[in-house]
């Protein structure tokens, strides 16, 4: 897509949106028809609202959009309206869009209006043979009035860091295996400057990632770690390590899950996946801090390889675990990987992962678990994702009894607690391989991976949250 800048008289397209608070149209172009227009309608300029409003002349389409109240319109409204107002212009065949806003944007308004319009064009739709009559679903050219170039390229790059995770995310597991996650890793390193480095199962068993071996052992394509690096010209302000869980399809191994339960297990990579468009937009925007991203990347499949329940499994710090549920996989792939995280000396460590369907009951489908120890950490991470429009709830891990209900007889730690506190306890059990001096955040975005229907800047499918909150972290 190409955003472009225009200020005075509207560029020569055929269509144009103009967005609206509540108490009626700031910016009146075309001679006054977005008020007649309004006022034809009966329009209210309310958050979601979406009118077009037909034109004779050389823009034939206008079209209104509602950013709800003007003193609670943040940048998610921006986002969002954008986002909205692309997705259906798009399906109209109209490939040329000027936007005109209430307010001057200034460099965020016009990051966000960018990257809703980016994500608003997203289809995935690889696998989909093409069909002569239907016609383009994609705004090419946008332009918005009076926009910051800066704050534009910007939100591109934010955009797309959400569509190429959501791409990869969205891709079946009979085509993203272990291997094609450590492809794309290399690609963006060499592709960007960065180090890479993937080990194969044979490496992974000599650097003593037992957990991750077992989980991926079962299957005919075997397990990779990931580990990306980028450092930036001089001297880095802070070192953070983004890890991300990387099972590219999960069947619950020998505790295999039901018929409904196993559907869209292709996503349970999306942490992994995240990590990797994170990574390649560092490497578009270039911060001045050094980003370590890493990645288990495992299937967790069934078969007479495969780990069983009651198997013990040492992780790479030393700690010993008993599988008692091996459908509870992403953790202990994620107990070597944060381990190996740890040994970076890093200022922070922050994970992603579709961890547990307590995440579900607690939140539901809109808001993802935030588990930290360390407050400092959580209010940066909370403040981003605030200024990215990503819900988070953070949940405390200072229960000692709740503890307990990870305590294994026979070994350091159970890979489950069962599903009372369940997002909670897995937060026990991660903090079990990170460094304890090293500050910590664990986002469960269970729930909020994957959307069956499109609204607001998602579209239908995997979601990318979380790539927003961590580049906001990252930037500020």
């Amino acid at each position: 897509m190409d955003i472009a800048v225009f200020s005075g008289e509207l560029p020569a397209v055929r269509a144009v949106a103009v967005l609206c608070f509540d108490d009626g149209i700031s910016e009146d172009v075309l001679d006054g028809a977005p008020t007649r227009a309004m006022a034809h309608f009966e329009g209210k300029g309310k958050k979601g609202e979406f009118l077009r409003y037909p034109l004779e002349g050389e823009v034939r389409d206008l079209f209104l959009v509602g950013l709800g109240k003007r003193d609670e319109c943040g940048l998610g409204n921006y986002r969002n309206a954008v986002s909205d107002a692309v997705r259906k212009v798009g399906a109209m065949g109209i490939s040329e869009l000027a936007f005109v806003l209430p307010v001057t944007p200034d460099e965020a308004i016009s990051s966000a209006v960018a990257e809703g319009a980016v994500l608003g064009n997203y289809r995935f739709d690889r696998f989909r043979s093409p069909k002569e009559e239907e016609r383009s679903v994609s705004v090419d050219t946008l332009y918005l009035k009076d926009g910051q170039r800066s704050g534009l390229d910007r939100g591109i790059v934010l955009g797309e860091a959400q569509a190429a995770s959501r791409d990869l995310a969205n891709r079946p597991g009979n085509d993203v295996i272990p291997e094609t996650m450590a492809d794309e890793a290399v690609r963006i390193a060499k592709k960007h400057g960065m180090e890479c480095d993937v080990w194969d199962e044979d490496r992974i068993q000599e650097e003593r990632m037992s957990a991750l071996w077992h989980v991926g052992k079962g299957s005919e394509n075997k397990p990779r770690f990931i580990h990306m690096v980028y450092r930036p010209a001089g001297k880095p302000r802070r070192k953070v390590a983004l890890v991300g869980k990387g099972i590219t399809f999960d069947s619950g191994g020998l505790c295999i899950k039901g018929r409904t339960g196993i559907r869209t297990m292709k996503c349970d990579k999306t942490g992994g996946c995240n990590v990797l468009a994170i990574m390649e937009a560092v490497g578009r925007l270039k911060p001045d801090i050094e980003v370590h991203g890493i990645v288990g990347a495992a299937e967790n499949m069934p078969d007479g390889a495969s780990y069983r329940p009651d198997d013990i499994v040492r992780a790479r710090n030393g700690k010993t675990i008993e599988i008692v549920n091996t459908d509870a996989e992403g953790r202990v792939t994620l107990a070597d990987s944060l381990s190996f995280a740890s040994e970076l000396e890093v200022d922070a460590i922050i994970d992603m992962a579709t961890l547990t369907g307590a995440a579900v009951t607690a939140l539901g489908n809109y808001t993802a678990g935030l588990i930290c120890d360390f407050d400092d950490l959580s209010r940066q991470v909370m403040s981003a994702s605030e200024r990215a429009g990503e819900r988070f709830h953070r949940f405390a891990m200072d229960d000692e009894k709740l503890r307990e209900q990870i305590d294994s007889p026979v070994a350091d730690v159970l890979n489950s607690g069962g599903p009372g506190g369940g997002m909670i306890t897995a937060g026990m059990f991660l903090r079990e391989f990170v460094s304890p001096e090293i500050p910590w955040a664990h986002m469960d975005i269970a729930g909020v991976d994957f959307y069956e229907k499109a609204f607001d800047c998602y579209g239908k499918g995997a979601t990318a949250f979380g790539v927003r909150t961590c580049l906001e972290f990252l930037l500020s």
